[in-house]
């Protein structure tokens, strides 16, 4: 893989230089990503997508998935779901955790994890992220083929990640609501 972005030594890092809001139309998942990205979509039977920043490289990506739970999770199920994602790691080849646990995205709760694992004669690196939203399991992971490519895309990544919602977002009715917050009681711009 000589010669993708992030290979080398040097402290390079990757730069956004235009963004775009995909909302998913079932009105389920909504996020901002690179416009320079490949953006796949899988709509049936739920939203999946697959994010790849260079086209050379697919081991490094993002996904991002929604599945029908059937029923909220319920707060004694917390444990079950992070025993689950502990045992789904190390059936990962030679996977080493390098961070798991609970979090909190706004008010939902879910679980996050940091790993590396073996494919082949190298390592990946992966960073996850479950969380529930009413009876949707929402799960976001994003890998670098390598550790170098992890570290070069990963502010990138982490970005999209945190713009990951749960519902459409209106791009027009969010900069309405907060232009009237920049303005004063005289009606000027602040």
């Amino acid at each position: 893989m000589s010669g993708l972005p992030g290979d080398g030594a040097g402290r390079e890092r990757s730069r956004f230089t235009r963004v775009m809001l995909y909302n998913d139309p079932s009105g389920l998942l909504s996020f901002w990503y690179s416009a320079e990205w490949q953006l796949q979509v899988e709509s049936e039977p739920l939203p999946r997508v697959r994010l790849t920043p260079d086209v050379r490289d697919p081991d490094t990506h993002m996904a991002i998935a929604v599945s029908d739970l059937g029923a909220p999770l319920a707060p004694g199920e917390q444990p079950a779901v992070l025993e689950g994602v502990r045992e789904g790691l190390a059936q990962l080849d030679r996977c080493e955790v390098h961070s798991l646990g609970e979090i909190a995205v706004g008010s939902l709760w879910g679980v996050e994890w940091r790993c590396s694992f073996g494919v082949a004669d190298r390592r990946c690196w992966r960073r996850g992220r479950l969380f529930f939203s009413d009876r949707y399991q929402y799960a976001v992971v994003f890998q670098g083929s390598t550790e170098e490519r992890f570290d070069y895309w990963r502010g990138m990544f982490e970005w999209t990640m945190l713009t990951v919602g749960t519902g459409s977002f209106d791009a027009q009715r969010w900069l309405a609501d907060h232009r009237l917050g920049l303005e004063s009681s005289t009606g000027e711009r602040k």
